[in-house]
């Protein structure tokens, strides 16, 4: 009785390891390469596509990986940042102002959040850059006034200035965002919420939102973007700038 009760365990049991095999297993190993997969290849690069004539004269499609564009703009300390300095980098960047009413608290609120989250991790050669896009107004004390009242630590993260026209061709050109004046909007200037990141070789980045699709841009006034942005920034630290994705180049 007792053995004919084991060999039916041992039945039932190996119906349930076999069941375990066709159902279940295949599952686990498609969330163990997806997860891989994704640690590897979240970040991509954005392609910028143009026309130009070869030694022929006949037009040709040129693809090449965007880059930020040369900038010179100063930080609350007076100190000079340029796209060259930021080399060996990687960072964030977000357009703001500091008598913005509406989007810019918030996002400033989880930039703080997101930099104490990236802290945890000990990554290195992280920075955050908060551009503004009222630099008329937001001179240097400004600034330094706007770090002190929101509690924020400087050692990493820049807020910069500088002239007007460099800084609207920097967001239009270079990041592709809109930014303007307008009497209408909420401050005197309209601009994006979003956030960009780029790498420590100057190149802008591309992340996967949590459905795999291309993500170009984070908004910065919604913390579920902010924390998949504080995965990316992980990523590319721990892949130390190694490119996973080819870099098209002339």
């Amino acid at each position: 009785m007792v053995q004919l009760v084991k060999l039916i365990t041992m039945k039932s049991l190996k119906k349930w390891i076999i069941l375990f095999l066709i159902l279940i297993f295949p599952y686990i190993v498609v969330q163990i390469v997806e997860k891989s997969t994704h640690n590897i290849l979240t970040l991509g690069y954005v392609e910028n596509r143009s026309l130009e004539l070869d030694t022929l004269g006949n037009i040709i499609e040129i693809t090449d990986s965007l880059k930020v564009p040369d900038f010179n703009l100063y930080n609350q300390d007076g100190v000079q940042i340029s796209n060259i300095d930021l080399l060996g980098s990687n960072y964030i960047v977000n357009f703001f102002f500091t008598n913005c009413p509406t989007i810019c608290p918030t996002t400033t609120l989880n930039l703080i959040e997101l930099q104490s989250r990236v802290a945890k991790f000990d990554i290195k050669n992280f920075k955050i850059l908060s551009i503004s896009v009222d630099p008329e107004n937001d001179t240097l004390e400004v600034l330094r006034n706007y770090i002190s009242s929101m509690d924020i630590d400087s050692s990493n993260w820049h807020f910069l200035t500088g002239a007007v026209d460099e800084i609207y061709d920097l967001v239009q050109s270079g990041f592709k965002l809109s930014v303007g004046k307008d009497s209408s909007s909420p401050g005197g200037v309209y601009h994006s919420s979003n956030i960009t990141i780029v790498d420590s070789k100057g190149y802008i980045r591309t992340g996967l939102d949590k459905k795999k699709n291309v993500k170009y841009v984070y908004d910065g006034t919604l913390f579920s973007d902010v924390k998949l942005l504080v995965g990316e920034i992980q990523r590319l630290s721990n892949t130390n700038f190694k490119d996973n994705y080819e870099i098209y180049k002339k």
